[in-house]
């Protein structure tokens, strides 16, 4: 019999042993062989639950490649905190597009305001920023269970190490929230996408690591003339279900010659370039931006990261480590 307060060690003997015996240092190390070789097995077999998940992720161009983790859930923050949008399920994208560099946010609405490229100094673009981030405000409002997320990197050197998700983020905080303050605490930033396929990609990454899964429904806020690069391109490539895809659109200031020619070439390349690795698409994200040298999103055991083979710093088609992920309805 056990001695008391002990517990006893039990093994599993042939029939007719009546006693308890401890088993051997042999009978130990094959126990934990036994659990080593079948554990990995076991979660290999068993189905993930979570409404949708990814693995290896490579385009069907081979262009590049995505490791995430293996989809699920997890239940806190690095740290022992707890996660803050863990109760939260739709993820409302809006994707900036300048640095705000005034001192004043409640001005947001001029152009002089904000660090502009050439073909965005025209009359109504800065309104056209603020009209997305209350569209945003107003979709999160209409849903208790959706996140805001305000997302754009570091992009514009000259601007400093200032992000456009958290230039959205302050612009929101002085217009009041448009009269809906309690969007507030719903309401978080991505700051490391250098372009549209990105803002998609990292934020999704964004809500995983804020809430320890990914998001059932997606909305992407954003120009009209982006919502073809938007709904059929960016969300195919990340293989999202179109069923549980929505996009809230407004128009293009007036004055924004050439918009319709620069969005086609654009919508070009990412046919032909789906995860943005060369030529003119990856160009345009290393040059001027700070984002690439930014923190990587924290997912805890998970990686959000874009392979794209690597030559010195610039950047060759990448070989293929497997199939993308399938649908999950």
């Amino acid at each position: 019999s056990a001695v008391l307060g002990q517990q006893p060690v039990i093994s599993f003997l042939p029939h007719g042993h009546g006693r308890l015996r401890r088993p051997t240092l042999r009978q130990v190390f094959q126990g934990v062989l036994l659990v080593c070789v079948l554990l990995p097995l076991w979660l290999l077999v068993t189905p993930d639950t979570s409404p949708w998940s990814w693995g290896y992720m490579a385009g069907e161009s081979s262009q590049s490649e995505y490791l995430f983790g293996s989809g699920g859930s997890r239940k806190m923050m690095a740290g022992g905190l707890p996660l803050p949008g863990a109760h939260l399920k739709h993820l409302i994208l809006v994707a900036g597009h300048a640095v705000y560099v005034g001192k004043d946010y409640s001005q947001a609405t001029r152009e002089s305001e904000w660090f502009l490229e050439s073909y965005q100094k025209v009359e109504g673009e800065a309104a056209s920023f603020v009209e997305h981030i209350r569209l945003g405000v107003l979709a999160a409002v209409a849903d208790p269970e959706a996140m805001l997320l305000f997302s754009g990197g570091q992009t514009r050197l000259d601007a400093g190490p200032r992000s456009e998700g958290l230039s959205y983020w302050v612009v929101a905080e002085a217009a009041g929230w448009f009269g809906s303050v309690g969007v507030r605490n719903r309401t978080f930033t991505e700051e490391h996408a250098r372009d549209s396929f990105e803002n998609l990609l990292f934020s999704m990454c964004r809500f995983y690591e804020l809430s320890g899964h990914y998001p059932e429904q997606v909305t992407v806020v954003s120009y009209t003339l982006k919502e073809e690069r938007f709904r059929q391109l960016h969300r195919d490539a990340l293989r999202f279900p179109e069923a549980r895809f929505s996009f809230i659109g407004s128009d293009l200031p007036a004055a924004a010659v050439g918009a319709l020619t620069g969005e086609a070439r654009t919508v070009a390349s990412f046919q032909q370039d789906p995860y943005g690795c060369t030529g003119e698409l990856l160009q345009k994200k290393l040059d001027g931006t700070l984002s690439q040298w930014a923190h990587p999103i924290d997912l805890g055991a998970q990686t959000c990261v874009v392979y794209c083979n690597t030559a010195a710093r610039g950047y060759t088609q990448a070989e293929s480590l497997g199939p993308r992920p399938i649908d999950k309805a």
